[in-house]
Formats: structure tokens, sequence, C-alpha cells
């Protein structure tokens, strides 16, 4: 009697199997996407921190880099230098020991400064303050000898790092005088030459002379006895610059940091956006009552202002706010101390807040 063997052979899978298998599958699935997810945040973040840094530091340095250099002219401190302006509108109408700083600051909202700044800044972030810095800048541009007469052309070695075009406005000087004023038309060295002419016509000033002092209203004549400067071969020529630096919101509804050219008229260049997501701005003064060169006292623009104390000053105290441009990078409302007082985000941005002094170095002997 033969016996069969019967073998059952198991064909796909059971309904628990395969649920089992699924929920597996999704367990691994959701793993992996927590951490690509978990992953992508932490990289957003790292981001932000590291463009928030950057924007700051790039943003202080600007500040740092014109507030350090204000008033320079040449081989002597602003307070001992004669500095006449004779260069058409717009630029400031001197440049001495109370306007080579001066600034503003906003706490009401409503600008209150001394002296006024142009409406050509537009709406100013309210809470905000500004400052504005005058100073000439070397550029190599030495004179290639002595300039005959108080109205004659200027040159000057070439090649040089000025970068000067017609209608920029200049600052020549020597140690004991300066004129600020703009140049009419440049010409530039040719057939072999290594010198560059400015030319400083009365078209483009409120006289083509260059008088030790003038009178008011600045004739158009001929200096008068003994007045006339004509500056010799020790004597350079500066790029001259007069900025001012506030918060505004720009076209995209983001704080940013801009800078307006005094020397220039409203354009779609001037103002200019320098760095986004500055938030706030505030600046406090270093005074020197006692003119020992160290600082007595730090306040801010107003009691400067009210004191009519900017010639004392001789330091600044930077403080920036700044803030990531993308939202949803926290888990809770962040709070920052500022200013005084304790700031909550509700936007889920990052701020940081930077610091630095700088000292004048036309004032800090």
């Amino acid at each position: 009697m033969s016996s069969i063997n019967i073998k059952s052979h198991q064909k796909g899978l059971t309904l628990i199997e395969l649920m089992i298998a699924l929920v597996l599958g999704l367990l691994l699935v959701a793993g992996t996407i927590q951490v690509f997810v978990s992953n992508k945040q932490t990289a957003r973040v790292t981001e932000a921190h590291s463009r928030i840094q950057e924007n700051a530091r790039f943003a202080l340095e600007i500040l740092s880099r014109d507030i350090r250099a204000a008033g320079y002219s040449g081989c002597r401190t602003i307070d001992n230098m004669n500095i006449q302006t004779v260069a058409n509108a717009p630029v400031p109408a001197s440049m001495s020991p109370t306007t080579i700083v001066t600034g503003s600051n906003d706490e009401s909202g409503t600008l209150t400064p001394t002296p006024s700044f142009s409406a050509s800044l537009g709406t100013v972030v309210p809470g905000t303050d500004l400052i504005t810095i005058q100073r000439g800048s070397g550029c190599g541009a030495n004179l290639v000898g002595n300039v005959g007469s108080s109205n004659a052309n200027i040159k000057v070695y070439s090649p040089n790092t000025c970068n000067i075009h017609d209608d920029d406005v200049l600052m020549v000087a020597d140690c004991e005088d300066a004129h600020v004023f703009r140049a009419k038309k440049i010409s530039n060295p040719s057939g072999g030459s290594n010198q560059q002419t400015i030319a400083h016509a009365a078209s483009n000033n409120q006289t083509s002379h260059f008088c030790k002092s003038y009178s008011d209203p600045i004739s158009t004549g001929a200096c008068g006895t003994g007045e006339a400067k004509n500056y010799g071969y020790d004597s350079e020529l500066f790029r001259y610059s007069s900025f001012t630096y506030y918060i505004r919101n720009n076209p995209a509804g983001n704080p940013a940091l801009y800078r307006y050219d005094e020397t220039r008229s409203t354009s779609g260049q001037n103002p200019i956006e320098l760095v986004e997501g500055i938030e706030n701005l505030q600046i406090e003064y270093g005074a020197d009552d006692n003119a020992n060169n160290t600082v007595d006292r730090y306040v801010t623009a107003k009691t400067i202002n009210d004191a009519s104390d900017w010639d004392k000053v001789v330091s600044a105290r930077i403080s920036i706010l700044a803030q990531t441009l993308e939202t949803n990078l926290t888990t809770s409302d962040q709070k920052v101390n500022y200013n005084g007082a304790e700031l909550t985000g509700t936007d889920g941005r990052i701020r940081r807040v930077f610091t630095s002094t700088i000292a004048i170095r036309n004032r800090v002997q």
C-alpha cells in the first residue's frame, strides 16, 4: 500500500502580515521625513544666523569707517583747519567742528533734529536714530606743483585712486586751509602725461576763487588783498563726502540701512539701500567736556543738540538690531533686550543685537 505525501506551498501574504509590513514601512518613512524636516529647519536656522551676523557686521563696518574718519582733512585736526565751502548746492553749507558729526534720535516718531535733515530721506522708521558724517577721503592725488592763482585749475598726479568725475564734490587742503568745491571738468592724462587736471569754474561753485575768507554771501570776484589761497605742491586733493545713515523700509517692506548723499540730488540711486534686515539703529555720543580726550558721558543726540555740544563729541556708541528676512525660524516668541526695553517678536524671525564703540580719530589725540 503506497502512501501519498501531500506538501502544502504558501502563496502570498496574509492580511495581518500585510498590515504589519505597511505599518513598519510608514514608521520608517515618517522617521525619514522627520529627520529631513529637522535637518532642513536646522540648516535654515544656521543659515539665518550666518546671514544676520554678516549683515550686522557689514552695517557696523560701513558706519565705523565713516565715523572713525569724520572731519578728516589731511594732516591736522578739524579744530585747527580753516575750511571754506564754495561748492554749489546740494552740499552742506560748512564743514566745521560742529558739523562733522551730527545726529537725531527719533524717540517720538517725529524728527526734530538740529540741523534739519532733508525730506529726500523718505519715511524714516519711527523710533530709530540718524547720523550724518562729513569727511575727506585720501586717494593719492598730490598736487603736481604750486597753483599760480586762486582760480587756477588744480593738477594732480595720475594714476590715483580718486575715480573723479565731472560735478563731483572735492576738497583741496594743506595743513592750514581747505576748500570744498565742485569739479567742473576733469581732464585725464593723455599722450603719456602723468597729470590729471580739475577745473573749478564759477558755474559749479559760488566762486571760482579760493580765498582764505569770504564775505556773506560769497563774492564771485577775486580775493581781497592777502586773502588769496594759492595751494602749493605739498597740498593734496581729497574726495569729499557727507552721508546720512538711517533706517527705512525698502520696496519689499523690510527694514534696511540706507545712506543719503548730501552732495547729490535725489534720484533712483540716492538715497541707496546698503544692508537689508537692519531693524533699528540707536546711537549714543561720547562727549569730552574738559578737552582731555576722554569721554565724560554718553548721551543721545537730543541731549547733544539741546546743548549744542557737537564739537565735544569724540566717539559714538552704535547699537543695531538686526533681524532675519525669513519667518517661522523660532518655535516660540523671541524676547530681545534692546535700547533699555524688552522686545517680543511674534513673527518667527531671529533677532540679534550688535554694538560697537568708535572713536573719532580727528578728535582723539
